[in-house]
């Protein structure tokens, strides 16, 4: 078994990349972002995706076309004949309104990867962004990635859920995801506190700026068995106010 998986929040290809500057300036691009700025962003995705190599690449806030991106459809903008597969899904449950908002039908995750993947799409209980991919990467090894709420009482109830997803799931698994942990590493007690599970991030090394402050958001976690077989990489991303996440398998 030997991947390269990319996990990467883009921001809606925004180019905002965290510092106060960047805010004060581009602040705008929230409510509007022209198509010239996110062209602008995804060919720098692009370029690390080249010069990386990943055999699949997780993406979260990607935007398939909403008045807030011009109506641009940045995952189109991503894939050639090296990823030819794609699949992308609405990050809200299937009954929001959100789903048809002008301003927010478009709001994404997706994968795209060099072969075709089998993708199914769960969803927290908890929380407005719902949606969890898990993907199946061979026979006993399975990938989730998903993009946590920034409210403390609802993450933790999404953290309790996706343990029981794990726990009903046979083999190895792999967790990415912006966890947006704003407390700490503590939160991941649900996830973490049986024993079976390791954190392959460093304390030491954030993944999100904002300002002056750096914060350690984006995790990939992944079953005891197969973590001395694994190596994280975090790579800044001057698109976007994190950091993607690359994780080699061998």
């Amino acid at each position: 078994m030997e991947y390269k998986i990319l996990f990467s929040n883009i921001g809606y290809a925004r180019g905002i990349n965290g510092f106060l500057r960047h805010h004060l300036l581009y602040s705008y691009r929230y409510l509007y972002c022209s198509q010239i700025v996110q062209e602008q962003s995804l060919k720098q995705l692009k370029e690390i995706i080249s010069f990386e190599n990943p055999d699949i690449c997780c993406l979260i806030e990607i935007d398939t076309g909403s008045a807030s991106s011009a109506n641009f459809n940045q995952l189109g903008h991503l894939i050639n004949a090296n990823y030819n597969f794609f699949d992308i899904e609405n990050k809200y449950r299937l009954n929001s309104w959100l789903r048809t908002f002008h301003h927010t039908r478009g709001k994404s995750s997706a994968v795209i990867a060099k072969r075709p993947l089998i993708c199914e799409y769960l969803h927290f209980v908890h929380g407005i962004k719902t949606l969890i991919y898990k993907i199946s990467l061979e026979e006993g090894l399975t990938l989730f990635f998903a993009h946590f709420s920034l409210k403390r009482r609802i993450r933790n109830k999404q953290l309790q859920e996706i343990r029981h997803m794990i726990d009903n799931t046979q083999g190895e698994i792999i967790l990415m995801g912006d966890f947006n942990i704003l407390v700490g590493l503590e939160e991941l007690k649900p996830l973490l506190e049986k024993g079976d599970l390791v954190l392959l991030n460093r304390e030491e090394e954030p993944t999100f700026t904002f300002h002056k402050h750096r914060l350690l958001l984006d995790l990939c976690i992944c079953s005891r068995n197969i973590a001395k077989n694994t190596e994280l990489k975090i790579i800044p991303q001057p698109f976007s106010d994190h950091s993607a996440l690359l994780l080699k398998i061998s």
